[in-house]
């Protein structure tokens, strides 16, 4: 049976912990500045350069795409600042008081996630709004937008905020695991950054059962509008995406549970 005051009372206190630290802040207006700045400069850079674009660049054109591709470096922040959530107590020894205080270990990891997931959720949506609507200005200009009625342009506005929510909790998961700041962020952009572009460098038969099972290259599926070859279907990659996540968390919450602080 779970706690519901107990994880209630969990949440508070991470809510309270979270806003009155300073790198909080710092991180998701970094995460807006990167959303949106780079997301513009990606617009403005294809759009322009449009006409000189090949035939096949021209058929997989996605202004969807391009538009919410700002994320994909505003998640970094975001889930920096979801490791700094539990690492930070861990390097400052505070995580003894929130243990002692919550005694049933999960209900604090629980409270974490929930919290940051929330957070990163709105952040993420309101960024992948807010991105999209002010690039459609962009591409407009060049007769290149694409309405939110589009086939598929609602869903990638949807999923790109929806893939800023599981990251965080990915992310949470990875944190809870490592339990060190340095180690948990390296690891982060390991598999987002990292691990994809190496896998480019395997043979294509490998890369088409590899790479795609990624998690940014899975979870990135579901922000297309075109499909690319080899990759999975855009909820079947969020799915594993989402899989990626769960399997995180069960783990850090199996060594929480079980390992000395």
């Amino acid at each position: 049976m779970i706690d519901v005051q107990l994880l209630r009372d969990a949440f508070v206190s991470e809510w309270t912990k979270l806003r009155t630290v300073r790198s909080s802040y710092w991180s998701a207006l970094t995460a807006i500045v990167l959303g949106v700045g780079l997301g513009c400069l990606f617009s403005w850079g294809n759009a322009s350069h449009y006409q000189q674009m090949s035939v096949s660049d021209r058929l997989t054109f996605d202004p969807t795409a391009i538009s919410t591709a700002g994320l994909f470096f505003a998640q970094l922040a975001l889930g920096v600042m979801t490791i700094l959530a539990m690492t930070s107590e861990y390097s400052t020894g505070t995580i003894r008081t929130t243990l002692s205080a919550v005694p049933q270990r999960g209900y604090s990891l629980a409270a974490k996630t929930i919290l940051l997931g929330i957070i990163c959720l709105v952040l993420g949506m309101g960024l992948a709004f807010g991105t999209f609507f002010i690039c459609h200005a962009i591409f407009a200009h060049y007769h290149l937008a694409v309405p939110l009625s589009d086939p598929g342009v609602a869903r990638a506005i949807v999923g790109a905020g929806l893939y800023i929510g599981v990251l965080a909790l990915f992310a949470m998961g990875l944190a809870t695991i490592l339990r060190h700041t340095a180690g948990a962020i390296t690891t982060l952009v390991a598999f987002v950054f990292i691990i994809p572009i190496v896998s480019n460098l395997l043979p294509t038969s490998w890369q088409d059962h590899f790479s795609r099972y990624l998690p940014a290259n899975a979870g990135g599926s579901v922000t297309e509008v075109v499909q690319q070859a080899h990759t999975l279907g855009p909820w079947a990659g969020f799915a594993v995406f989402v899989a990626w996540a769960i399997g995180a968390l069960l783990v850090g919450w199996y060594l929480l549970r079980t390992r000395d602080v």
